[in-house]
């Protein structure tokens, strides 16, 4: 048997890349197909590769085990990349702040490291670029801003994903795919237009698919999405996953504070000060869809 890794999986087959680069179509034994052990994308797997060799379009692989995974993330659902890149664009459709810092607790919970690209910086005058800077003072990531028209930042984006395994998240429309395309134009990844009606992007990326990139490293292209949940989190950790809130740990009055209305809340008395405003905002949110759901 060979190692590999599933880059492609859709309609029961995957394309699975050995540690030489070459690429084979593999179906999965019936265990790898349900539960808990579907292949997803990502994953580290033991093949039999097609009998009548790479070059023959009939010939399958099997594969026969899932080897452990580093991480998982649910949404968008790849396994054992390095780091998640936060893909919105600022107009056509706007910045969704909030979904931003959904992804963020994600990424923590897996241990992974993130950052954020601001695209489309051509459809945004310079003044509100200057407030968006002033809305981003004390922003526990690295922010990029960048655009696949004009090519601003995609140096900076470059070397961001050169030499690890990066996944692209973010809504339909903002761009991952364009981005993609303009820092290697060989990939050649269709891309789509933002609706007029629902100001939504369409969907082009129909399956998240990991691709190789000239320049070092490997990015895996996802289907957009709008919506995400906090599945298998509770209200109690949720703080652990803030990272600017680790350096305030154990200095509340109380314990037990959740950082909402206590008294010597440290946390509470940093606002505006060296914690992000905007970004204990949606903590605070976050608690409150805890509470509604009794998981807090």
């Amino acid at each position: 048997m060979q190692q590999g890794k599933v880059v492609k999986a859709a309609g029961g087959f995957f394309t699975v890349r050995d540690e030489h680069g070459e690429e084979y179509v593999c179906r999965a034994r019936g265990m790898l197909k349900r539960g808990s052990k579907s292949l997803i994308v990502g994953d580290n797997v033991l093949f039999e590769p097609p009998q009548k060799g790479p070059s023959c379009p009939d010939g399958e692989g099997i594969i026969e085990k899932m080897l452990p995974r580093s991480n998982l993330l649910q949404r968008p659902r790849v396994a054992n990349v390095d780091q998640l890149a936060v893909i919105m664009s600022l107009r056509s459709p706007d910045c969704d702040w909030q979904l931003i810092s959904r992804m963020l607790v994600l990424a923590e919970k897996e241990g992974l490291f993130a950052f954020i690209c601001l695209n489309k910086t051509d459809l945004t005058a310079k003044n509100e670029l200057s407030k968006i800077d002033d809305l981003l003072d004390n922003y526990p990531y690295k922010v990029i801003y960048t655009s696949a028209l004009n090519g601003t930042g995609l140096d900076k984006l470059e070397e961001c994903l050169k030499g690890q395994c990066t996944v692209l998240a973010g809504p339909s429309g903002v761009g991952k795919s364009s981005l993609l395309n303009a820092l290697q134009p060989g990939l050649a990844l269709q891309t789509g237009t933002v609706s007029d009606k629902i100001k939504r992007g369409r969907h082009t990326t129909r399956q998240a698919e990991l691709l190789t990139l000239q320049a070092g490293g490997s990015v895996v292209d996802t289907p957009g999405f709008t919506r995400l949940d906090f599945s298998g989190l509770d209200g109690d950790s949720l703080a652990d996953y803030f990272p600017e809130f680790e350096p305030l740990r154990g200095q509340c009055g109380f314990r037990d504070c959740r950082h909402i209305s206590e008294h010597k809340c440290a946390v509470q008395e940093e606002i505006g000060i060296s914690l992000n405003p905007m970004r204990y905002e949606h903590y605070k949110s976050f608690i409150g869809e805890f509470e509604k759901q009794g998981v807090y």
